[in-house]
């Protein structure tokens, strides 16, 4: 399952015109995901050439954190008037992840949360989904994406992975059942290393920005 999982996450980046994608192989002998922006990508806008429309948040440490958090998150989605947040086919989007100053070597969760604010647990809300559109799919069959597990809803799951200098990437997609209006100023939240028995972490909020 590892096996196939890692193979559709690279294929899926391969194809992107975003980021480029390699292996690494860490002390333990996990085999990690590296990826750069490719310079052409390194605007954004909410109308591209492409027809996508983005939103960018600028991520901050937060939740108590003491790590010094540096680096942006953009979710991208289709044209503005099918990703509306209306219908079924909307809120398809993608997530470019490249944050510093997390903890090292370890696989965590980046996830589009309810709440419009970064001051705490309670302002930042639970995971996002439109729960109208999105009824089943998803690790629970809710019709939540927000898991690192491969789902319907993400097929690559909603994770990042850090190299040995603290610094996260992840990119991927993923339905919540909202398009970019829907998306507009709610937070993204990253969470540390995921629990036992994925990993060894608490999971818990170390980062948060504001979708703009």
């Amino acid at each position: 399952m590892k096996t196939s999982t890692t193979a559709l996450t690279l294929a899926i980046l391969a194809a992107s015109s975003q980021v480029a994608v390699s292996t690494l192989e860490d002390k333990h002998g996990l085999r990690r995901l590296s990826m750069s922006l490719n310079s052409k990508s390194s605007k954004t806008s909410k109308n591209s050439k492409s027809g996508s429309s983005c939103l960018k948040a600028k991520m901050n440490a937060s939740n108590g954190y003491a790590g010094d958090v540096e680096g942006t998150i953009e979710v991208c989605f289709g044209d503005l008037s099918a990703n509306s947040g209306s219908g079924s086919g909307s809120g398809s989007g993608s997530l470019l992840m490249k944050v510093k100053g997390l903890s090292e070597l370890v696989a965590g969760g980046v996830h589009i949360h309810a709440g419009t604010s970064c001051d705490d647990t309670i302002s930042q809300g639970g995971h996002y989904w439109n729960t109208d559109v999105l009824k089943s799919g998803g690790p629970k069959d809710n019709g939540d994406a927000w898991f690192n597990m491969a789902s319907s809803l993400a097929p690559t799951g909603t994770g990042y992975s850090t190299d040995e200098d603290g610094e996260g990437v992840a990119y991927f997609f993923f339905n919540n059942g909202f398009g970019y209006n829907g998306n507009v100023g709610h937070a993204v939240v990253i969470h540390d290393e995921v629990a036992p028995p994925l990993g060894n972490g608490d999971y818990a909020r170390i980062a948060c920005g504001i979708l703009e």
